[in-house]
């Protein structure tokens, strides 16, 4: 029997869990921002980051776990002045072992009710071309491709395209 998935808000106990999380994360896939070897923040650098999203109206640190391991993330990252504060970003990560379970899109609906709750009109984030499994995802949660970013990422010596998405919630 697979474990059920739960969602919530990480906390600073869970640094060294979530730490250990995204290294794994940005080692598996290609399709992070981070190089692992470039990603070096430590356990003080996580708490921080989790504390500093959870204290922002706007923004938010959740984590998905499975048998009280977490498998999944997705920061919420609320935009800092006045004009951009109805606007937040995401970054979402699961572990390659855990992808078609749910995981990501349990993440992206708690994203979206967060955001709802705390007054975002605008969700967006950037996905690589070639990533159709996330894409798909993406869709079904709402989100449509509002643009083409041409070679904004350089992976393994190659250029990667992204596509631009977004959600917008009722006002």
């Amino acid at each position: 029997m697979t474990p059920a998935i739960v969602v919530r808000t990480a906390n600073e106990a869970d640094a060294v869990g979530l730490l250990a999380l995204r290294q794994q994360v940005f080692a598996e896939t290609d399709y992070m921002l981070w190089e692992p070897a470039e990603f070096k923040d430590t356990v003080a650098d996580e708490a921080a980051r989790i504390a500093r999203l959870n204290t922002t109206a706007n923004s938010r640190f959740l984590v998905a776990m499975a048998d009280d391991q977490p498998v999944g993330f997705c920061g919420v990252m609320g935009g800092g002045v006045n004009r951009l504060r109805h606007s937040a970003s995401l970054a979402l990560g699961v572990l390659k072992s855990q992808w078609g379970r749910g995981v990501g899109y349990a993440l992206l609906n708690e994203a979206v009710a967060h955001s709802a709750q705390a007054g975002i009109t605008r969700l967006e984030l950037t996905v690589h071309t070639t990533n159709v499994r996330a894409i798909c995802l993406y869709l079904r949660v709402g989100f449509e491709v509002e643009g083409l970013r041409r070679r904004s990422l350089r992976v393994r010596g190659d250029y990667v395209d992204e596509y631009l998405m977004s959600r917008l919630n009722e006002v």
